[in-house]
């Protein structure tokens, strides 16, 4: 990096005055680009090469001729001499927490450029991308809200073709959004390798101030959303109904109960300014992300708070109902979001969802530190899918244990006063390499934080004995914080304790379970065909209630049954979309398996179930597909915690579908004695063929 050493520059990959970047050799700056691009982990097309060469050197010297690669268009642009006022050249800007990076940012007195290249004629689209960025540094880039409200600079959004000539009658008419983006030009400048230099000299005639950014100074600045933006996000949870959540099981009380006790403890840390990790276990459906949720968006902690999740679909599906509500209550002439114009709604429901964060994009890249400043308080779902040292995650391995990594970026960003609430759901870890509550407990212990926990939570069933954590003397008691299987509907309760017994091969009790629950007419019903299974869910589902078939990742022979379970359909559109849309689950043509349904529940489900897991000998083994057959597989707890979950997502009624398999014995992947053994256990278990 052509920067000094001491110069925070760790989220771009290249950084420099413009004389250093106008004098070194333009393949110098594509190979420093590539190399910090190679040491975060990321593979680089030849076609990202050429991108750079044309962009970078079109700044460095607008004198040479016949421009031919991306770097050069920087280079010749900024070599004019009504470009000399631009100081500061930062490139391929990682915004990391908003999952943005920025192809180029130009510093000048009394401007931020943002400056974006793309190589074919230039879109609507792309008009949006560029103004996102400059919105997105408004809205969270503490360092430019700093220099835009205080001292006068603007935002200037450019978009250049490298390939051929833009349009050049766009003309730019010089006027600013509406407040509270009143420095950010409305529209882009369009240009091309011959008229950036122009372009770049006219955005410098629109500025208010002479003010001059300090690299540094914004190459260090932290993620901060403003005020505005953060009360749009409250307004946008507190006042609209979230249909992904809307529907638990357990009682209000309940939560209450949890939402106070974990809140007090907050307090005392903010107070008391010692680092703590609060530890609150559920088990599924139980409510825990709801608890997570009620803190995040609490009047007393929603400045400080961020909620963050290992489960992605979880996400996806929370933000685009958010969205979804916002659009109906949008069309609403009552419906104000924090003063925004009518015409920015669509920027700022978008950019009003930070506080749902994915575990990994909060860390950073391949699980680098970032320097947030909206997480003092961090609420981490799933909390007990975090990963062990040396996992593999975006193609590289992590440096330390996910929990640890975690905490030494809030140790990084922040005085004594952290908190980590850690929603940990038990019998739920169905990936290698997950290592539930322990992985939190021996992270305080390492960095000598304390850790809030209730006795209950320590007595649950663990591949660890957290009850030696008991008596540690970092541990302070939780009076509240589990929640319980007993706090739920009769029925999922007891449907949560009958997949219990099946899963673990007890066979006599699942069936007294079965049998009390048929008593209360709620009966586990099995079917060999899969439209006969469609019809019982058909037959029952009504008005909003949601139906959808779940089946395991590694039933891949489900395929011969018309299911493809590598499919993926888009899980918000599935979870979301009304009947009649071929994307939403009520169809009941598309599967989502248990790493897409963790986390969310249905009214009604059909659970498939393949050869990957089977039974044979009393006992259950684990299978995957390798190329054309079936192979054992070790990791059995982790196949039957998958099935653990696919069996207890369904809040209202659940059919069992157990294919019949290929009785001629020409297919052996689905040979139909590993089928029937497994529907004959399940009739053992007390499920009611159908």
């Amino acid at each position: 990096m052509t920067v000094s050493a001491n110069e925070p520059s760790g989220r771009a990959w290249y950084a420099a005055d413009r004389t250093s970047f106008v004098e070194v050799a333009q393949g110098r700056v594509v190979a420093e680009l590539s190399s910090a691009a190679s040491a975060q982990g990321w593979h680089i097309e030849p076609q990202q090469h050429q991108e750079w060469d044309a962009s970078v050197g079109l700044l460095q010297g607008e004198m040479r001729q016949h421009a031919q690669n991306k770097v050069s268009i920087l280079r010749e642009a900024l070599d004019q001499a009504g470009a000399t006022a631009y100081s500061d050249v930062i490139l391929e800007y990682d915004f990391r927490r908003r999952g943005l990076r920025i192809d180029c940012v130009l510093l000048a007195p009394g401007m931020i450029a943002v400056v974006e290249f793309k190589r074919s004629a230039l879109t609507p689209s792309d008009v949006d991308q560029v103004m996102n960025y400059c919105v997105n540094l408004v809205e969270f880039h503490e360092e430019t809200q700093r220099l835009v409200t205080e001292c006068g600079v603007i935002v200037v959004p450019i978009l250049v073709q490298t390939r051929g000539r833009s349009d050049q009658d766009r003309e730019v008419v010089p006027e600013f959004h509406s407040a509270p983006w009143a420095s950010v030009l409305r529209t882009p400048f369009f240009c091309d390798a011959d008229t950036l230099g122009a372009c770049l000299e006219a955005a410098l005639g629109l500025a208010r101030s002479n003010l001059r950014p300090d690299r540094r100074e914004w190459l260090a600045s932290r993620f901060s959303p403003s005020s505005s933006i953060l009360d749009a996000a409250i307004s946008l949870f507190g006042e609209h109904e979230v249909s992904a959540i809307r529907a638990h099981a357990s009682p209000l009380a309940k939560i209450e109960e949890t939402v106070t006790a974990v809140s007090s403890w907050i307090d005392d840390s903010f107070t008391t300014r010692r680092n703590r990790i609060i530890l609150v276990s559920g088990s599924p459906g139980a409510g825990k992300t709801l608890v997570g949720l009620r803190i995040v968006f609490s009047e007393s902690f929603r400045s400080d708070a961020v909620f963050v999740t290992g489960n992605a679909p979880l996400v996806d599906v929370l933000t685009s109902a958010l969205k979804r509500s916002y659009r109906e209550q949008a069309s609403r002439s009552s419906f104000d979001l924090a003063g925004y114009p009518k015409e920015s709604a669509r920027t700022v429901v978008q950019n009003s969802l930070f506080k749902l964060v994915k575990a990994h994009a909060f860390l950073g890249e391949r699980g680098e530190k970032t320097n947030s400043s909206d997480g003092r308080l961090v609420i981490f779902d799933e909390a007990q899918r975090t990963y062990e040292k040396g996992r593999t995650v975006l193609g590289s391995k992590l440096a330390d244990h996910e929990a640890d990594l975690i905490l030494a970026s809030l140790e990084e960003s922040y005085e004594p006063g952290c908190v980590v609430v850690a929603l940990l759901g038990h019998n739920q870890a169905i990936n290698k390499g997950e290592r539930g509550a322990i992985a939190w407990l021996e992270a305080a212990d390492r960095r000598g934080w304390d850790f809030v926990v209730s006795d209950e939570t320590l007595n649950q069933s663990d591949s660890h004995d957290l009850a030696a954590w008991r008596d540690h003397s970092a541990r302070l008691s939780l009076s509240t914080g589990h929640l319980a299987d007993s706090l739920r509907f009769y029925r999922n309760a007891a449907l949560e304790s009958w997949a219990g017994c099946v899963l673990d091969g007890d066979s006599e009790q699942a069936r007294a379970i079965s049998e009390e629950l048929s008593g209360h007419g709620h009966d586990i019903w099995m079917t060999r065909d899969l439209e006969t299974a469609k019809k019982w869910v058909r037959d029952r589902r009504v008005g909003d209630e949601r139906a959808g078939i779940i089946a395991s990742g590694q039933a891949r022979r489900l395929a011969a049954e018309g299911l493809f379970v590598d499919l993926k359909p888009d899980i918000a559109n599935w979870m979301l979309t009304p009947s009649g849309d071929v994307r939403s689950s009520n169809m009941l043509e598309t599967v989502q398996n248990q790493y897409q349904i963790q986390g969310l529940e249905l009214d009604y489900t059909i659970v498939c179930w393949d050869a990957d897991l089977r039974r044979s000998d009393e006992a259950w083994s684990s299978w995957k597909m390798h190329g054309a057959n079936w192979q054992r597989d070790k990791g059995i707890e982790v196949a039957k915690n998958g099935y653990r979950v696919l069996l207890t997502r369904a809040r209202k009624g659940m059919i069992l579908f157990v294919p019949r398999g290929d009785a001629s014995g020409e297919d052996l992947t689905r040979d139909s004695r590993f089928y029937e053994s497994v529907a004959k256990f399940l009739v053992r278990c007390g499920a009611s063929p159908l």
